[in-house]
């Protein structure tokens, strides 16, 4: 994929496979800022079913084996951005090479999005302006019907997501090539004060202005559903508030009242199921999905098993988490004692 001289003529190829005919593919040039794979801008011409399409487009693929820093798999990926545009502002899936037979590893094709990254918008614009936007967007993203999602997304094994999430925890612990005994200890207090359960959703699982871009008409675009799964839609605001404690702002804390009222009028949700106290719980909660795929590759790492800086960079992330997560509980004994049961 970052060979410019090749690649054209491999998105040729995967556009022919898919029945386009009349195609050029031109200005083909890789892309900084990609945190777990490669991508590519390019622009392209071409006639499918009828229709003469042109524009730029956004060519995501797996990098070399044993680089990684999380596996996922491009066909979910695919298939949840499919089930999702209807829904969401985000980028449309155009092409799959699932295998990596044609483009020479599992990559997709995405509509490339005039936009800007959050955080370089939020330094020439007021924060608070997103805050409602933030919760119009979650909100939207976790009443999708479960039904127009693709059945191939993992679902709570035990029929709870809590009780799933609890159980990463103490399995990362246990599997992790160093003891980690604060893993255990997060576990135990996660499963002692659970709060009001809400229905299952589609949960992004990296739900952060990292994967977040600001169009021309000032409206989030949501990006990167490569970990999504079926879950606590809560998990996701716990994400982004853990996120935004190493990559501020937190946009929820812009206006914490607005949201959860905007949030809630979307879900239905009760005050019961999601207050300031609820939320904090899954800041702590909602990271093990990146917390286990980091813990895996650094474990695969210390075996010897894989290399990349990227791993060892990411480690220094769960240094840092492992204060947060403390600070979290401590702060929440006296709150959640006696609301959340």
């Amino acid at each position: 994929m970052q060979d410019p001289k090749i690649m054209p003529e491999k998105i040729t190829a995967l556009l022919e496979a898919n029945g386009a005919s009349d195609i050029s593919v031109t200005e083909y040039e890789t892309m900084t800022g990609g945190y777990s794979r490669l991508m590519a801008r390019f622009e392209a011409s071409f006639t499918i079913q009828g229709n003469h399409e042109s524009g730029s487009y956004v060519l995501r693929g797996d990098p070399p084996e044993g680089q990684a820093i999380i596996e996922t798999d491009r066909r979910q990926e695919f298939d949840v951005l499919k089930a999702v545009k209807p829904y969401l502002n985000t980028p449309a899936a155009r092409f799959l090479d699932a295998e990596g037979e044609i483009i020479g590893t599992p990559a997709l094709i995405i509509d490339f999005v005039e936009a800007e990254s959050t955080l370089p918008w939020i330094e020439k614009n007021e924060a608070s302006i997103l805050t409602p936007k933030l919760a119009h967007l979650a909100g939207s993203m976790h009443t999708i019907p479960i039904n127009k999602l693709p059945q191939s997304l993992p679902k709570p094994t035990s029929g709870d997501p809590l009780t799933d999430q609890i159980m990463m925890w103490k399995e990362t612990a246990t599997k992790h090539a160093e003891h980690l005994p604060i893993f255990r200890y997060v576990a135990a207090w996660l499963d002692a004060n659970r709060p009001p359960p809400v229905p299952v959703s589609l949960v992004h699982h990296d739900f952060s202005t990292a994967n977040m871009m600001v169009d021309p008409n000032g409206d989030l675009v949501i990006i990167d559903f490569e970990l999504a799964t079926i879950g606590d839609p809560r998990e996701d605001l716990g994400y982004f508030k853990a996120y935004s404690q190493a990559a501020p702002p937190d946009l929820i804390d812009e206006n914490s009242d607005a949201f959860l009222k905007i949030y809630r009028e979307i879900t239905g949700f009760s005050e019961e199921q999601l207050n300031p106290v609820v939320m904090t719980y899954f800041l702590v909660l909602g990271v093990i999905g990146v917390v286990s795929q980091v813990s895996r590759s650094g474990s695969s790492m210390a075996r010897g098993e894989t290399l990349s800086t990227g791993i060892a960079f990411n480690l220094d992330n769960l240094i840092f988490g492992h204060a947060a997560w403390i600070a979290a509980t401590e702060a929440l004994e006296a709150a959640l004692d006696g609301e959340v049961n």
